[in-house]
């Protein structure tokens, strides 16, 4: 499958590379492609280009944008009728409430769109390898659409998340989302993003 990804930091520049070891046709973008070209020298199926080459060229488009910038950029691609996998948080989140959660901005701006939230309060080493965490834990997913969300499951197995844990449609986003404040105390007292939370049931 070509898949766009939509920034090239370390949750996008992991995503990519391990979309393209799976065997998927992948393009990182950046508003600046010739200065991550580097990055990527030499992964296989993966290519860098501008957010709106990455949307033209992918069936499924993953946002791993900062929050804030996101509809801005989305504005300029072309993103209707596609799976849009949506990773990605507000950075205010932090310590600001949650007007509208970002999942949710991002389908009424964008009605056609397929969107999926998923993996947005996981480290990005274990987005992509969640067996480099000993024991049992889980990642969560929403989404309006449910034939999306199946497929996104689907991709999260093929990333080894065993354990996906359906929320609902795309109101669980905010709850998703609020979750970032205790991710970031986490990270501090723990001393490093080695960590997800588990949900521990009968």
């Amino acid at each position: 499958m070509n898949i766009g990804v939509l920034g090239a930091g370390e949750v996008g520049g992991t995503i990519g590379r391990k979309l393209a070891a799976l065997g998927h046709t992948v393009m990182v973008s950046s508003r600046h492609p010739e200065a991550i070209g580097r990055d990527f020298a030499g992964v296989e199926n993966l290519s860098v280009g501008t957010p709106q080459e990455a949307a033209a060229q992918g069936e499924w488009l993953i946002n791993a944008l900062p929050g804030e910038g996101t509809i801005d950029v989305l504005r300029s691609c072309a993103v209707d009728g596609k799976i849009l996998i949506d990773i990605s948080n507000y950075m205010s989140a932090v310590d600001q409430p949650i007007e509208i959660p970002l999942g949710e901005a991002i389908q009424r701006a964008f009605p056609s769109v397929r969107l999926v939230k998923t993996l947005n309060s996981v480290s990005a080493h274990l987005m992509v390898d969640p067996g480099h965490l000993k024991g049992r834990h889980q990642v969560f997913i929403a989404s309006n659409d449910e034939p999306a969300k199946r497929q996104v499951t689907s991709l999260l197995r093929d990333f080894g998340w065993s354990e996906v844990i359906d929320l609902g449609g795309l109101d669980a986003c905010r709850a998703m989302e609020q979750l970032i404040p205790l991710w970031m105390q986490l990270e501090e007292k723990l001393g490093g993003p080695n960590f997800n939370l588990a949900v521990v049931r009968e």
